[in-house]
């Protein structure tokens, strides 16, 4: 590719930093010395003070060391910084590029993607409408990531789409010989599997069962209804009465000779 970025591990020279610590040797035997010492001093009321500013004077020296040794180590990094910071803005860059072509390759596949499944959906369409059950199933029960990647020819898959229709066929007779036909026809469009969506409606029905065992059946109490017939007016003019007197509830209803 004409314009390629070329790197060549000469374009970065390299030159060691070296830090020579001649005094160590004599300032860790005086360091010694010096815990040494203090480790045995009792400290009293009497020496508190002066304790404290030996301490004091001690710290100081200490920190004196660890500011250079802080100074020391920001010069020695101050070059590898530099070109940490030339190195990330150069794969910035570079980055950069490489994410636009990215998004571009990836709309183009997706792209392709979109155009072959409309493919496979024009030739499911055409061969379905040979088989019976074309209402039930479209191409989004068939089509799956896989069918629709470069590597698999239309040919394949519409090898693949002729066997799952027969398939799909063969599993429908079955089902419409059973008396519960519609329930395990409906778990079978979810699951596309026979044997699972005959357990399952199976499975449902062992279930009904078991839980109508431990509930208890709703027996009400079923009311009669007595019809009782007078013809004489007086005699039905005391049953009135009884009725009324004992607090009988009662429907009364002439009918006309």
């Amino acid at each position: 590719m004409a314009g390629l970025m070329i790197f060549d591990h000469d374009q970065i020279n390299v030159q060691k930093g070296i830090v020579e610590f001649n005094g160590f040797e004599k300032l860790k035997q005086e360091a010694l010395q010096l815990s040494e010492q203090i480790q045995q001093v009792e400290v009293t009321d009497e020496n508190i003070q002066s304790s404290k500013k030996l301490l004091a004077a001690v710290n100081k020296r200490v920190k004196e060391m660890e500011d250079r040794r802080i100074s020391i180590k920001k010069e020695m990094l101050e070059p590898y910084n530099e070109f940490e910071r030339q190195v990330k803005e150069i794969v910035n860059i570079v980055k950069d590029a490489d994410n636009l072509v990215r998004e571009q390759v990836r709309g183009l596949e997706e792209r392709e993607r979109m155009e072959k499944r409309e493919k496979i959906k024009e030739i499911f369409d055409k061969r379905i409408k040979q088989y019976t059950f074309s209402e039930v199933f479209t191409s989004d029960h068939f089509i799956t990531p896989k069918h629709l990647n470069k590597s698999i020819s239309l040919k394949s898959v519409e090898s693949e789409m002729v066997d799952w229709l027969e398939k799909k066929d063969s599993d429908l007779k079955v089902i419409n010989t059973f008396e519960n036909k519609h329930d395990v026809l409906m778990e079978y469009i979810d699951t596309k599997d026979l044997s699972v969506a005959i357990n399952i409606v199976n499975d449902r029905e062992a279930w009904k069962k078991q839980i109508s065992t431990k509930v208890p059946d709703d027996k009400r109490e079923k009311k009669e209804i007595f019809l009782i017939s007078i013809s004489d007016e007086k005699d039905f003019k005391l049953l009135e009465m009884f009725m009324m007197q004992n607090k009988i509830q009662f429907n009364l209803e002439k009918v006309a000779k």
